[in-house]
């Protein structure tokens, strides 16, 4: 435990790296004070947005890929060694958006969430949110690998942290830290009349990095004669399959395909900007729009009063939290009816899911009006079958497949996909027309919501909730 212990002793201070200015309190945001968060005019929001996305993964790449590398060969020798390596890391509204049974392309290294009843000596635990007890980790000798999230007192900003549950530090107890230079705002892009920023981050960054490491992870086990068994329903590998070098790193691979595919993003504005009329065109009938995923943890949770989201959007999934199969479709604090007003957007990891289609069938009794979003391929073709995509009024998502991107030897399938980190990007990318539509249409500027644990965060989300039940935006 002495790198904890000296790490102790290090100043945490860097507010200012990476040009990003410390705030007094959250209410100098809303009096427009924010400095260096101003956008430059011209182009789309959704696409300055997917293009600041962008440079902050890039600087994540060219600071922290040593400690990323070293992440993935401590993950492979804590496998190596019988482990378990647990994670608690910030992918969004929470820390399973692209983490659910039956994941396509997941190699099953980790287990999620941490169990102090069951972890032990020589286990590793990814975290960047968990509320404790943290001495667990030192006296079990848990290996941690740390990064900063809005929820907690790692980020930047973390003076305006007000609530107990938000000034959790993971970073003393780290044997590895990864800075993303995320802040407790958490949200990006300034929208002008609007006291709050849109636009989260955590959940892209948390995305593109969980999976980078377990790219070398993958390559390091298999490089030492380890195969894992491959989660989803992709046919066996062939032995013609286009196998990875096991002595040249993958991150930096995956990476480029994240990068690309998040670029590829503006050409499918014309999509975007249809599903964004929709969704003007329900809230101003009266009408409601329902973010749908399977599993409530993933678009389900992002669209439900998210930091930087909008308070237009309210989360609908078939399976809850325990993963339950509860047999209906639930919406957060209200039951679900559907109507010819509404418009939902249903969040895919896979085209031909027979949940997701049976759930299409029931938006379609309701004569709702349906959208939706992520992969409409399985390894870049588009299969004979029914599919949500064929059948939705829009879809946006043709870049990304449903499958893993690498082709590790030993191993069953493909592992690390990029479908979950494309479906949040489109999403926001999504919300961000959204709020120009409105702009445009109405001359008012939609609810977006604060960070609830910051300054004056609680009193701005129940305005801007009363102010959305009034007006529907």
């Amino acid at each position: 435990m002495i790198r904890r212990d000296a790490l102790r002793l290090i100043p945490l201070s860097g507010a200012g790296m990476a040009g990003l200015t410390a705030l007094a309190t959250a209410q100098d945001m809303c009096a427009g004070k924010c400095q260096g968060m101003m956008n430059p005019p011209g182009e789309p929001l959704a696409i300055r947005y997917t293009k600041k996305v962008r440079e902050m993964l890039r600087w994540i790449r060219l600071t922290q890929a040593d400690n990323l590398l070293e992440s993935s060969y401590a993950i492979a020798r804590t496998v190596k060694n019988g482990g378990t390596c647990w994670c608690s890391w910030d992918m969004g509204h929470n820390t399973k958006f692209d983490m659910f049974p039956g994941r396509h392309g997941n190699p099953g290294i980790f287990t999620m969430g941490y169990n102090v009843e069951l972890s032990k000596n020589g286990d590793l635990f990814l975290a960047s949110i968990w509320g404790g007890p943290h001495e667990d980790l030192v006296k079990k000798d848990i290996f941690v690998i740390g990064g900063p999230t809005p929820w907690g007192s790692d980020a930047k900003l973390a003076d305006l942290i007000v609530r107990d549950s938000a000034k959790v530090r993971l970073r003393p107890y780290s044997d590895i830290w990864i800075e993303t230079n995320i802040t407790t705002i958490g949200a990006i892009m300034e929208v002008p009349g609007s006291p709050a920023p849109i636009g989260p981050v955590s959940g892209i960054i948390g995305m593109v990095t969980f999976w980078m490491m377990q790219a070398d992870a993958c390559r390091i086990l298999a490089r030492d004669g380890i195969a894992l068994q491959v989660e989803g329903d992709e046919p066996t590998l062939p032995d013609t399959a286009e196998w990875v070098d096991l002595n040249s790193p993958l991150m930096d691979d995956y990476f480029d395909a994240v990068m690309n595919q998040i670029e590829m993003i503006g050409s499918e504005i014309g999509g975007i900007r249809e599903i964004a009329r929709m969704a003007v065109d329900s809230v101003l009938s009266g009408g409601k729009v329902y973010c749908y995923s399977k599993y409530r943890n993933s678009l389900s949770v992002e669209g439900q009063t998210r930091r930087g989201g909008l308070a237009l959007t309210r989360g609908l999934h078939r399976f809850d939290g325990s993963e339950k199969d509860i047999g209906k479709l639930e919406s957060y604090g209200e039951e679900f009816r559907g109507s010819k007003n509404d418009l939902v957007i249903m969040g895919l990891f896979q085209p031909d899911d027979p949940i997701d289609l049976e759930c299409l069938d029931l938006f379609r009794k309701l004569k709702m009006k349906v959208v939706s979003m992520g992969p409409m391929t399985r390894e870049i073709t588009v299969t004979g079958e029914r599919t949500v995509p064929r059948e939705t009024d829009v879809h946006v998502g043709r870049m990304c497949d449903t499958y893993g991107r690498f082709a590790i030897p030993g191993f069953n399938r493909k592992v690390c996909p990029t479908s979950g980190a494309l479906l949040n990007q489109i999403f926001w990318a999504t919300c961000m027309e959204i709020t120009e539509e409105i702009i445009r249409r109405t001359g008012n500027v939609p609810g977006i919501f604060f960070s609830a644990a910051i300054k004056g965060g609680t009193e701005h989300m129940n305005r801007v909730r009363e102010i959305a039940k009034e007006r529907g935006y």
